[in-house]
């Protein structure tokens, strides 16, 4: 959802070349979309749990590293200065995976058609998997025209190279959301990084109870551990003051530390 910074910043680079042994195992999918650069209080979501790592752009926090996170480095959208600086911080050893274009069916986000997506993916994208990258799709939205650009970008994109399906999705219900993930992989059968969701109504419904979102949240987790497909999942989103969605989806409380919401999606409570 956040709308991303073209600059690449500075961050520790030592090389971590091999993406986590545990990374899409049961008990270890659980990523972090990081909204809060620099601050220090990463270190309060990271436990065995919490394996991946990325925050809409290619600007690594300082200690991703020291922490033990696999970062996903992320070419947000088509622009000059994004592309710029993909090109030149996304080199060997940096990340692991690379993410594909942020909702670029939706007109408020990256907001390409599935045909300067696919020119774009194979002229900046695809090339770094000689790097030795792993790569997931861009991350359409749960908008209905999501899965027909998908098929687009897919038929248009000759010679890419896509080892997961990035996702996301925002509704009321754990049922929905399970519905969405197995339409996904029933037509493109491809592993699923889920890298946004949370319990939220966008058509001016009503919004779930605390109380809703914690036994969605909880339905959700035990869902994922026990799908072989599904390899990550990142509520959206570990990011002080909230933005996007309501309080009640919050993970992150004004001192940094995990929210009620927040310790049960770290620790994988279910």
């Amino acid at each position: 959802m956040p709308s991303a910074s073209p600059d690449a910043g500075t961050a520790d680079v030592a090389p971590k070349a091999q993406i986590s042994s545990s990374f899409g195992q049961k008990g270890s999918k659980i990523c972090a979309a990081w909204g809060d650069g620099n601050d220090p209080s990463l270190a309060n979501f990271k436990t065995s749990h919490v394996v991946g790592l990325y925050d809409w752009t290619v600007q690594k926090p300082s200690a991703a590293d020291s922490l033990g996170f696999d970062f996903w480095p992320m070419l947000w959208g088509g622009s000059e200065d994004m592309i710029s600086a993909f090109e030149s911080t996304v080199t060997a050893g940096y990340g692991t995976i690379i993410l594909g274009f942020n909702e670029p069916n939706e007109e408020g986000q990256s907001n390409l058609d599935p045909f300067t997506a696919a020119a774009l993916w194979q002229q900046y994208i695809e090339p770094k998997r000689s790097l030795g990258y792993k790569t997931c799709s861009p991350a359409i939205s749960s908008r209905p025209n999501g899965q027909q650009w998908m098929q687009e970008f897919l038929q248009a994109c000759s010679g890419c190279t896509i080892d997961y399906q990035c996702l996301h999705w925002y509704d009321i219900g754990f049922s929905g959301l399970q519905t969405y993930l197995e339409e996904n992989h029933d037509t493109f059968g491809l592993p699923i990084l889920l890298t946004e969701f949370a319990d939220q109504d966008f058509n001016s419904g009503a919004q779930p109870s605390l109380g809703d979102v914690i036994t969605f949240m909880q339905q959700a987790l035990e869902y994922f551990d026990n799908t072989d497909w599904i390899l990550a999942a990142c509520p959206f989103g570990i990011l002080f003051p909230q933005a996007g969605v309501t309080n009640n989806n919050a993970l992150q409380n004004a001192d940094g530390t995990p929210t009620e919401l927040g310790t049960i999606v770290i620790n994988d409570e279910y």
